[in-house]
């Protein structure tokens, strides 16, 4: 299964069934000229698709959709996909872009881009929490808008502890401090009710030092499991504007490298093994997707982009040569890189995107199977 929602958008258009006008790019607005910019990334656009062969109404459609207001700030991408004169996909990409500006028009349109911005299907919480209580907005990896926000606000009568003396003093400071834990204790119900309900894979925790703490322990083991705390109280009016933001980033790729090492490391294992549960020849790869045996694919668009691979238009959907459609059209000639991640979506197959130094061999990919592979095909292409 993809560990990633590219394949849920994307996949039905990979098919082939109808020409797609496509484009990639960052559209990071100059901010001393807003207007001309867009009206200039806009023409350029429209003059290269139909130099590329697009229909001109598809071509003028992707235009005007690649400069909308993104609605997030910079830096952004956008990815826009038009077919028959409608637009079919357009997804914004927070963050600095992943790949070069790119468009095209074909049967084809290349999921490379959109992977890099979205290499996990991870829904995660962004909690900012007080002594009040607190609130929490949900994200997924890789899109700018807030899928749900909740705030909790609870008793703020007896929030400051009494700094004084008397009889009274110890009652009250306990009093208190039931009071923050009662506050927190809300909280943390709804964010352990969001993690089940969303299925987070990450939550990051900022805010007032003592109501972090209060929150950890009002958590469940489950949701305590998935913290990443920022030594930061974001809600201090002098708090810095970026510094949630920077740190929420630093977590994110973390969880992405751990599942990147993961991967690369099952590669490794089950290579040295000799168990015929992973390939990294291209060959190897190639026959394995045309199988639907592929698990995961690791790839390194930039080390086999002096290769191409066929796309076609049914099962086995790639192959190395016509004689290996088994009878499907071929659609195109293709980058190795986006006809094998192509084929690894169509199949169902998670998509990982990793450097060539990292990668076992001297090939730049890999992939994991979901059974063992059998002998040989006679005729097939071991490289």
């Amino acid at each position: 299964m993809t560990d990633t929602e590219v394949g849920d958008s994307l996949t039905p258009l990979l098919r082939g069934d109808r020409p797609t006008t496509w484009a990639y790019a960052d559209v990071s607005a100059a901010r001393e000229d807003p207007r001309g910019w867009a009206d200039s990334l806009a023409t350029a656009t429209l003059d290269a698709l139909v130099q590329a062969g697009a229909p001109v109404d598809d071509a003028r459609v992707l235009a005007e959709e690649l400069v909308a207001p993104p609605g997030v700030p910079a830096p952004v991408s956008r990815c826009v996909l038009v077919q028959g004169g409608e637009v079919v996909l357009s997804e914004v990409l927070p963050g600095p872009a992943k790949a070069a500006d790119a468009l095209g028009h074909g049967p084809v349109p290349d999921a490379l881009p959109l992977l890099a911005h979205r290499p996990v299907d991870l829904t995660f919480l962004v909690v900012e929490v007080g002594r009040d209580g607190g609130g929490f907005r949900v994200y997924r990896f890789g899109h700018g808008e807030v899928q749900r926000e909740q705030q909790v606000q609870g008793r703020t009568d007896t929030l400051h502890k009494i700094q004084g003396g008397g009889w009274a003093h110890k009652r009250m400071q306990s009093h208190t401090e039931e009071q923050w834990r009662q506050n927190v204790g809300e909280l943390g119900d709804a964010i352990d009710s969001a993690v089940r309900r969303h299925r987070a894979g990450l939550v990051v925790v900022a805010g007032d030092i003592r109501a972090r703490q209060l929150l950890e322990l009002e958590l469940s083991a489950e949701t305590r499991g998935l913290l990443s705390v920022v030594p930061t109280d974001t809600r201090a009016p002098d708090a810095a504007d970026d510094a949630l933001v920077s740190q929420v980033e630093v977590a994110l790729a973390r969880v992405v490298a751990q599942r990147v090492h993961d991967a690369l490391d099952l590669l490794r294992t089950h290579l040295g093994r000799g168990d015929g549960t992973a390939v990294s020849r291209v060959g190897e790869v190639v026959a394995a997707l045309a199988a639907a045996q592929v698990d995961t694919l690791l790839l390194d668009p930039s080390a086999v982009d002096d290769r191409t691979l066929l796309a076609l238009g049914d099962a086995p959907w790639v192959a190395t040569a016509p004689e290996e459609a088994l009878g499907a059209e071929v659609l195109a000639e293709l980058p190795a890189a986006s006809a094998l991640a192509r084929a690894a979506l169509l199949t169902d197959a998670r998509v990982v995107l990793a450097s060539a130094g990292a990668l076992p061999g001297d090939t730049g990919l890999g992939a994991l199977l979901r059974w063992p592979v059998g002998p040989a095909r006679p005729g097939t292409d071991a490289g």
